[in-house]
């Protein structure tokens, strides 16, 4: 169930956890029995939840998990991966509720695939602007996942020691034609134009194709950035020298306006005003509740 992709929003950071993914992704489906989640879902929150999509709620704050690595899609709960697709189903819903006012997403993702990454950020964006959603960050929040989290009202990390950035796309081209012709294969590719079998196994990569795919990176870049600007009120000038790969600590992170503030997810639920108490918002020892409840 896990597809390649050519493209990735992925932090360096994680590149053995990727190495490592489908074994981990085969092992937790041969112990774990799921059901599989909803590809479309159109309801409140609360049937979210029981649809099985990475939501609840209490009261009128939503509250979303974005924990792993992110995949265009993926069938099953997974304690490995983070389907973009539906955390965006979860996001929708909570946007469409009337009864949510709050909007929190829990973060612990290195990024991922590019695949489902803008559409989940363009849900996160519409939702900022009906509604309060906050991106707690809770160990890292790197490109894919800083990218989705750029358009919402705010962005916390639980320490000052968790990670931030890693802004930027990336892939590669692996030329085994040599390989190939020391074997003794001859790979005749048959297709209709030059960019058509570009990193085909045993077929030589021309410079020309090697300026196409970095003609693709370099436009996902420029949206990255574009994001980030409208998002976050980062201008040009000040974002570029940001945005070559590297990570953050939270701290330095707040002191370059990619996030807003170092507080533990417990004194951001407690902020949150509640509509059974008036302006009084949550209880720090509330919110501390219903953290444990959603973390089992």
């Amino acid at each position: 169930m896990l597809d390649n992709s050519l493209f990735w929003a992925l932090s360096p950071l994680a590149d053995t956890t990727l190495a490592s993914l489908p074994g981990n992704l085969k092992f937790e489906a041969g112990r774990t029995a799921y059901s599989p989640l909803p590809d479309t879902f159109a309801g409140p929150v609360a049937d979210a939840e029981r649809a099985g999509l990475p939501v609840q709620s209490r009261d009128n704050i939503a509250v979303i998990s974005l924990r792993g690595i992110m995949l265009k899609s993926y069938p099953w709960a997974s304690s490995y991966v983070a389907s973009s697709l539906h955390v965006r189903l979860a996001v929708k819903a909570a946007r469409l509720d009337a009864s949510i006012d709050h909007i929190v997403l829990v973060a612990d993702t290195p990024g991922g695939d590019v695949r489902g990454m803008h559409e989940l950020g363009d849900e996160i964006n519409a939702a900022a602007t009906e509604k309060n959603v906050v991106v707690q960050v809770e160990g890292i929040l790197a490109s894919a996942g800083y990218y989705v989290a750029a358009g919402a009202t705010a962005i916390y990390a639980s320490h000052r020691m968790h990670s931030v950035g890693s802004i930027g796309v990336r892939t590669a081209l692996w030329d085994s034609s040599k390989l190939y012709e020391e074997a003794g294969i001859k790979v005749i590719k048959i297709d209709t134009g030059e960019h058509k079998s570009t990193g085909m196994d045993g077929v030589p990569i021309t410079e020309a194709q090697v300026a196409e795919v970095q003609r693709v990176v370099d436009q996902l870049y420029a949206e990255f950035l574009q994001v980030i600007q409208q998002g976050r009120g980062i201008s040009e000038k000040d974002l570029k020298p940001l945005a070559d790969g590297r990570t953050w600590f939270a701290h330095e992170a707040l002191g370059l306006g990619l996030i807003d503030a170092i507080q533990p997810l417990e004194t951001t639920m407690a902020g949150l005003s509640r509509r059974s108490q008036s302006k009084q918002g949550m209880t720090t020892q509330a919110a501390a509740e219903m953290f444990a409840e959603f973390d089992s």
